[in-house]
C-alpha cells in the first residue's frame, strides 16, 4: 500500500477532460483571469393533485421548486457569475470563484429566503506530483453531482441524487425518536464542501487514465463553518477512462468507470448521527450515442421530504423531515441516453429509480420517474431542452400514506441554457 501511494504521488500528471480536473486546474495555454458563467430560465408545469387534511398541503410533490407554492412556474432557475484562472505565469497556483443568483434551493430552499450566493471559492496548489486544492467546491462524488449543470439536457436531478446525496441542513423544531423536522437553517448542500483535496490524474497510456481524489470536509455544506462539533467528512472517489474518439471539453469521448464513498457525522440539536453515502457508475459517449448510470446506496441522515406545518389552508409553512438514526437506509440509481438526431438536436431519455426507509415498512417508499425529450443546441452549449416527466410513488406497507402518493402527477419542464465565457 506504501509503495502504491508513492507511485501515485511520483506519476507526472495530464490534463484531459474529466470534473475533477476541469474545476480544480487550469491548462498552461488559458489566460490568466477568465471570466464565465450561464443562466437558465425554466417554465414548469406540474400536473399533479393538491391534497389537504386540516388546511395542511400533504402533496409537496405536487408543487414545484424551490418554494413548493405553485404548480406553474416560470423562473431564472439559476444565474451564475465566476471568475477562474491563475495566479503565476508558470500555473502552479490556479483559484475558482463562483457565485449564485438564480432561484434554487440555494437561494430560496423551501421557500426561506438564503443570502448564500458564493457557491464556490478555491485555491488548487500543483508544486507536487499531486493536487492540492482548498476552500469551498465540488467535493469528490457521484457524477450527476460533480457535472457543470449547464452541461445536461436533463433539467431535474434524479430522485436519488436529489433526496440521498443533496444535502438539507435544518434548524430542528421537533424529534420524535430520531426524526427531525425543522425549517432549512441554511442553503441545500449543492454537492459541494469546505476543505483540503488532495487529487490527480494519471495518464496510463495515450488513450487511458486513472483519476483519483481523497477530501477531508467539514461536512457542513456550503456554510463554511463547524456546525459538526469538528467532526470532519471523509471523501474517496476513484476513475478510470478510456478516451474513444477526437471530442474534448465537456463532451469528451469515453467510457469511464468510477466509484466515490463518503462518511462523516451531522449534528441536529444536540445529537450527532453518522451519515454514509457509497456510490458506482460508467458513462459512455461515441459521438452520437451517450449513456449515463449510477447506483447510489447510504445509510443515517436519510431525508423524507418537505412537510406543510401550518393549519391555514392558504399558508403552506414547511419543514424538512431527516430520519437521522445510522440504521436508516436509502438507495437508488439512474440510467440515462441521449442520442444525437442531428448535429444540433438530441432526444434525450432516463429512468430513474428510488428506495426510501426500506428497513422501516411503514415508511418505506419507491420512486420511479421515466423522462423522455429533446434538446435543441442553437450554439455550442447554448440550446433549448423539453423534459417530460411520468411520475410514480408507492408505499408498499402504508395504505393510507398510497392514498396521498397517488395524487402525484407527470411534470412538464422547458429550460433554455446560456453559456458566457
Amino acid at each position: 500500500m506504501i509503495k502504491l501511494i508513492f507511485l501515485l504521488l511520483s506519476i507526472s500528471y495530464g490534463y484531459s477532460a474529466n470534473w475533477l480536473m476541469i474545476q480544480g486546474t487550469q491548462k498552461a495555454t488559458t489566460k490568466d483571469h477568465n471570466l464565465w458563467g450561464f443562466g437558465q430560465l425554466k417554465y414548469t408545469h406540474n400536473r399533479g393533485d393538491i391534497y389537504e387534511i386540516n388546511g395542511m398541503n400533504k402533496t409537496p410533490f405536487s408543487l414545484n421548486k424551490p418554494d413548493l407554492q405553485d404548480q406553474e412556474t416560470f423562473i431564472l432557475s439559476r444565474l451564475r457569475a465566476g471568475l477562474r484562472g491563475r495566479f503565476d505565469d508558470e500555473n502552479k497556483i490556479n483559484y475558482f470563484i463562483l457565485t449564485e443568483f438564480g432561484e434554487n434551493g440555494i437561494t430560496n430552499p423551501g421557500g426561506y429566503r438564503q443570502h448564500s450566493y458564493l457557491t464556490d471559492l478555491s485555491v488548487t496548489l500543483r508544486y507536487l506530483p499531486i493536487n492540492i486544492r482548498v476552500g469551498q467546491y465540488k467535493y469528490p462524488g457521484s457524477e450527476e453531482g460533480l457535472m457543470a449543470r449547464f452541461a445536461s439536457p436533463f433539467i431535474q436531478f434524479t430522485t436519488v441524487s436529489d433526496q440521498l446525496m443533496l444535502e438539507r441542513y435544518i434548524s430542528a423544531k421537533s424529534v420524535n425518536d430520531t426524526t427531525y423536522l425543522g425549517t432549512p437553517s441554511h442553503s441545500v448542500g449543492a454537492y459541494r464542501d469546505s476543505g483540503i483535496k488532495l487529487f490527480q490524474q494519471i495518464n496510463l497510456n495515450q488513450t487511458s487514465s486513472i483519476t483519483y481524489a481523497y477530501m477531508y470536509g467539514l461536512g457542513a455544506g456550503i456554510q463554511m463553518d463547524n456546525v459538526n462539533d469538528s467532526h470532519p467528512t471523509h471523501y474517496l472517489y476513484m476513475a478510470y477512462e478510456k478516451i474513444l474518439g477526437d471530442i474534448k471539453g465537456y463532451n469528451t469521448e469515453s467510457l469511464k468507470l468510477y466509484g466515490c464513498y463518503q462518511k462523516g457525522k451531522r449534528k441536529l440539536l444536540d445529537e450527532l448521527y453518522d451519515r454514509t453515502r457509497y456510490g458506482i457508475g460508467l458513462t459512455y459517449y461515441d459521438g452520437l450515442l451517450r449513456v449515463e448510470g449510477e447506483y447510489l446506496w447510504g445509510k443515517g441522515m436519510i431525508f423524507t421530504g418537505a412537510k406543510d406545518t401550518s393549519p391555514i389552508p392558504s399558508n403552506n409553512v414547511w419543514q424538512f423531515e431527516i430520519e437521522a438514526d445510522k440504521n436508516n437506509k436509502a438507495d437508488g440509481y439512474y440510467i440515462s441516453t441521449t442520442y444525437k438526431l442531428k448535429p444540433n438536436i438530441e432526444a434525450i431519455a432516463r429512468y430513474d429509480e428510488y428506495h426510501r426507509m426500506q428497513n422501516v415498512s411503514v415508511k418505506e417508499r419507491t420512486i420511479k420517474n421515466t423522462t423522455i425529450g429533446f434538446s435543441y443546441k442553437f450554439e455550442g452549449v447554448n440550446r433549448i431542452d423539453l423534459n417530460y416527466t411520468f411520475a410514480q410513488t408507492d408505499a408498499p406497507y402504508n395504505s393510507t400514506a398510497q392514498s396521498i402518493l397517488d395524487n402525484a402527477g407527470d411534470i412538464a419542464r422547458i429550460q433554455l441554457t446560456w453559456v458566457y465565457r
